[in-house]
């Protein structure tokens, strides 16, 4: 029997190990930018997180899946909420689109006066616990914060018209940088964006090169770069993507039920030829897309990922590391550890409320502000 005991721990011990990835060495993150960019050089001077060892918490922090996970039902451990003021604005087509501003609470080390632009991923909105941390964090560091709530994210703001926030339009963003630079003539403009919400800033700063000239800069976090190669990937069962596919499907099923009234109502659907019964079976984001439009149409239209994302596999990175290693100004950080805007560290089981994520972007854009200084008193 003792003997029975004791290879039964043995096996519990390895288990814990190698499903929890214990074996494995936290390490400084891989950097990817083209060679002899002066760009990359002034910023890795003045953003040492970046050079350094990231160390997730200990006992789960180097599961990717754990990271997810926890991030995805916690959002943060003991995460502020940081009031802001929201902004109303009606869109063309009649749709009512909000975006909150969180002024900061000191001023920022440079003296000017800095505003963070805020994507949020899939759904989310400035009561996302992970972006109310970061807000907060910013906030502390001398940053204004403005955050945009996708369409039909917020549960207090009814949805106006029979749609919601889409993964490659860029018009709601658009009209908060506009707003914002009204309302702060002054400001500098740095953007963020998270996961989804990445994918959408890179496509509004690509659109053109007067959008590009609002920014100092912009901050891809997660993103999947690449939506017609990310789905046949998205719909395998390796890393358990499938999984993960079908949690974030049926979150977007609960918001259309939540706005029934306005996008599932008689008229709707017979307007646009919707099938509720279809819709409501889907068991991917593609097949609920396909009810909406098609599939091809829908998609056609400084970057920062975890190797053990289990939402962004690898090589959706590759085409981050093509771009960043043959262009001027491109800086590609691959953390080992992190998941899917995960990034715990420190602690044993309870990690700290700041991520190490909430420090590298804002020790990036201090860098990123500081640059711009010297090359302006220069």
């Amino acid at each position: 029997m003792v003997v029975l005991q004791a290879l039964f721990l043995v096996v519990v011990i390895y288990l814990a190990i190698r499903l929890l990835h214990l074996d494995q060495v936290s390490e400084a993150p891989k950097l990817y930018f083209k060679e002899g960019s002066a760009f990359v050089k002034n910023i890795l001077t003045n953003c040492s997180i970046l050079k350094d060892t990231y160390v997730p918490t200990l006992l789960w922090g180097k599961s990717g899946h754990l990271q997810t996970f926890i991030y995805a039902k916690l959002g943060r451990v003991k995460s502020p909420f940081p009031k802001g003021n929201r902004h109303y604005l009606e869109m063309p087509d009649s749709a009512l689109m909000t975006f909150d501003v969180f002024e900061p609470y000191t001023s920022h080390i440079s003296k000017d006066d800095l505003t963070i632009l805020i994507c949020p991923g899939l759904a989310n909105s400035s009561e996302a616990s992970y972006v109310c941390t970061f807000v907060h964090y910013a906030q502390e560091r001398g940053y204004r914060v403005a955050v945009l709530n996708h369409l039909g994210a917020l549960p207090s703001v009814k949805l106006n018209t029979p749609r919601m926030f889409t993964y490659g339009c860029t018009d709601e963003f658009s009209r908060m940088v506009d707003e914002v630079k009204k309302l702060y003539p002054n400001s500098k403009l740095l953007a963020v964006g998270f996961s989804m919400g990445g994918n959408i800033i890179t496509k509004y700063l690509g659109e053109s090169k007067e959008n590009e000239k609002k920014f100092l800069c912009g901050i891809s976090v997660c993103q999947g770069y690449d939506a017609l190669r990310c789905v046949p990937l998205l719909l395998d069962w390796h890393h358990m993507r499938r999984a993960y596919v079908y949690v974030m499907t049926a979150h977007q099923k609960t918001l259309l039920k939540h706005h029934h009234d306005v996008l599932l109502n008689e008229e709707v659907k017979q307007k646009y030829g919707l099938d509720e019964d279809k819709i409501m079976a889907s068991t991917s984001l593609l097949e609920l897309d396909e009810q909406y439009s098609s599939f091809t149409d829908y998609y056609s239209n400084v970057l920062l990922n975890a190797e053990d994302d289990p939402l962004v596999p690898p090589a959706l990175v590759d085409l981050a590391k093509q771009h960043a290693e043959t262009h001027e100004n491109y800086l590609l950080v691959v953390t080992k550890h992190g998941g899917h805007l995960g990034y715990f560290q420190s602690g044993l089981v309870v990690p700290e409320t700041i991520t190490w994520l909430d420090r590298s972007l804002i020790q990036f854009a201090d860098s990123v502000v500081s640059l711009q200084q010297f090359i302006r008193y220069k």
